[in-house]
């Protein structure tokens, strides 16, 4: 059966990040009345040094959300994994996924904003490298035994993460793409892929195709999430004239 996540932007568009505190409060309200009303799941995402606040700490809304419901999945849509230690990421979701007694999930992209990058001090170019170094240490970490990595970025010895996750054997790690090789990456490594929501639908179907493509090849059961823009109001017109604008500066 077909699941319905909600994906809740944490964003202030009017005020430069004035109203933020306000607006956390309302999303995770928003998680609280999404559990309510039967959604399966609710997202956040990741940004840095946008004017209007754009969320830089999904994890620790996530924790908060976590708190205050029982039974909703709670997920990253997505987490910038290149501007991470990947153990801390095994680490903090680990015990993201003990709190909510199980309702966590890893949902990661490459990145495509400088801004954020330069945040961190991070070359855009190594993102690729570091993103599937970053997922392989994650794995690595999730497994409870003690390991050894050597990549070009991450050198470690004989690590092994404690507490174990949850969920086992691990949480679900989804990736987040809108590019072709980004789906097949996705096939490769993740346990699902996010469709994101700026593509029409005939370039998400060859995303979509690709990324199932690649999963069948590496012996993955394909598993695909769609986000899609949502406004509802009683008429076609009220929505454009109230959203339209939101969604053409968007995207």
């Amino acid at each position: 059966a077909m699941k319905v996540g909600v994906y809740i932007s944490i964003a202030d568009v009017q005020g430069s990040g004035s109203n933020l505190q306000r607006i956390v409060d309302e999303a995770i309200e928003e998680a609280v009345l999404a559990e309510e009303m039967g959604f399966d799941a609710c997202f956040f995402g990741e940004h840095h040094q946008d004017r209007d606040g754009f969320l830089p700490s999904p994890l620790i809304v996530a924790a908060a959300v976590a708190a205050r419901t029982q039974r909703i999945k709670i997920g990253t849509s997505v987490l910038l994994l290149p501007l991470y230690h990947p153990v801390h990421v095994a680490e903090d979701v680990a015990t993201l996924d003990i709190l909510s007694k199980g309702r966590i999930i890893l949902g990661v992209g490459i990145g495509y904003q400088p801004a954020d990058f330069r945040a961190f001090d991070v070359p855009m170019e190594d993102r690729v490298s570091l993103f599937e170094e970053g997922i392989e240490v994650i794995r690595q970490c999730w497994t409870g035994k003690p390991f050894t990595f050597h990549g070009d970025h991450f050198h470690l010895q004989d690590v092994q993460v404690r507490p174990a996750a949850y969920q086992q054997p691990s949480p679900p790690l989804w990736i987040g793409a809108s590019t072709l090789p980004g789906a097949r990456r996705a096939g490769r490594l993740a346990d699902a892929f996010i469709a994101g929501p700026s593509t029409n639908l005939q370039r998400t179907l060859r995303l979509v195709n690709a990324y199932r493509e690649a999963a069948t090849r590496a012996g993955r059961q394909p598993q695909v999430v769609l986000m899609r823009d949502a406004w509802v109001a009683s008429s076609r017109k009220e929505s454009e004239e109230g959203y339209g604008p939101e969604v053409m500066q968007a995207y």
